[in-house]
């Protein structure tokens, strides 16, 4: 399974984020685009943070936030973490200082042969692992 962009969480969350209108149609003409030329991937680390995070912050109902992950799943081909993912982030972590879980964002893009990551989180244009990071709202 390969694809050259990577979605971090933030991008899934913004595109159902009803109180930011232009995040949520940054976010959904990025997603849609991508899925329409099938270059893009996420992982379960993805979707179980948009689950935590529209049951949390979205305030969605858990039945919803379950619909938006099965959804999602449906039309962006999912990766599931593997060790060698996790020592990667490990890695990744202890050379550049970025969390764990932004770490296993990164390696998860490399291990699917990804060069890009969008992500809101991560500084953009800042390049890790072989794997560059872009800002779409900006």
């Amino acid at each position: 399974m390969t694809a050259s962009c990577f979605l971090d969480t933030n991008i899934l969350v913004y595109s159902v984020d009803e109180k930011d209108k232009i995040k949520q149609k940054v976010a959904r003409d990025l997603i849609v685009s991508l899925v329409r030329n099938e270059d893009a991937i996420i992982s379960t680390q993805t979707l179980q943070e948009f689950y935590n995070a529209a049951t949390k912050k979205l305030i969605a109902s858990k039945k919803d936030a379950g619909l938006f992950v099965k959804q999602f799943s449906d039309i962006i081909p999912v990766h599931s973490n593997t060790v060698n993912d996790v020592l990667t982030a490990i890695d990744i972590s202890d050379a550049s200082q970025l969390s764990f879980w932004d770490s296993l964002i990164l390696a998860s893009a490399k291990s699917c042969g990804c060069s890009t990551v969008y992500s809101e989180d991560l500084n953009d244009g800042q390049t890790v692992n072989g794997v560059k990071i872009v800002n779409p709202f900006k």
